[in-house]
């Protein structure tokens, strides 16, 4: 290997790492309230609509119930999510098919399904090609990026949730409160990462900001070898998860 060549490597790891948190720390914050409102599926995007109208049509037919076309805006910078937001009576389940738009153009779509506990246990199932944010105690959340069907997901996430040993009875949504209930936990979630060190409330008391602890682990999970080592393990985990389950070869 040419001399030069390991400091430029040891430049290339380090730097993201020294100037990312700095960053993060003072551009980077997430609302004390998550305000989710309905939204008229005129005004979406076509694209938008498109997503959530088919997703729709394969949740109808796993016998999801459509609780409304929503969309939550302010809760973190520059970004709006717009979501369709479904409930599962039969099985106490909540599943979403969602779209992030950043404003810098970028734009994520991906599938969800969640189901809570009453004892507080929280299984996340998704297809999300994006790591999720800060762990949460007592939600495991399983990424299957390669996944792109629906139908699979569902099956996926009935597989895991059965097999789940710490769950106990499922909770589900309440008619009409539906988007009410996803906000309370949003909020519910950001007051755990505050009370584990990772974000403090600011003076209006109106957002949360990052501590330096935060800042670090937040850069941590999106810079080299960092989000690629998470990744693996996330994809790992869900793989042993959905080991045994029928054809899942294309996980």
């Amino acid at each position: 290997m040419p001399d030069f060549l390991l400091p430029l490597i040891v430049i290339f790891i380090v730097t993201p790492m020294v100037i990312g948190p700095f960053v993060v720390k003072f551009t980077h914050w997430i609302s004390a309230r998550a305000v989710i409102e309905p939204i008229l599926p005129e005004a979406l995007t076509d694209k938008t609509k498109t997503f959530i109208d088919q997703s729709k049509a394969e949740l109808d037919a796993l016998g999801f119930q459509f609780a409304g076309y929503l969309r939550m805006a302010g809760y973190m910078p520059k970004m709006t999510c717009y979501f369709g937001l479904f409930r599962h009576d039969a099985g106490k389940s909540a599943a979403m098919a969602a779209v992030i738009e950043h404003a810098s153009g970028r734009r994520l779509e991906y599938c969800e399904f969640s189901t809570t506990y009453s004892n507080g246990r929280i299984i996340d199932v998704n297809n999300s090609p994006e790591i999720g944010g800060y762990d949460i105690p007592d939600k495991v959340m399983y990424r299957y990026p390669n996944v792109p069907s629906i139908r699979k997901l569902f099956e996926i996430n009935q597989w895991v949730t059965t097999r789940d040993t710490k769950k106990s009875v499922p909770v589900g949504l309440a008619a009409g409160r539906e988007a009410d209930m996803v906000a309370q936990a949003l909020e519910k979630e950001a007051a755990i990462q505050a009370k584990r060190g990772f974000y403090v409330l600011d003076e209006s008391r109106t957002r949360y900001r990052l501590t330096w602890k935060g800042a670090f682990m937040m850069t941590e999970r999106q810079v080299f070898p960092f989000k690629q080592i998470i990744t693996f393990n996330d994809r790992r985990a869900a793989k042993k998860a959905a080991a045994g389950m029928p054809a899942t070869s294309a996980l």
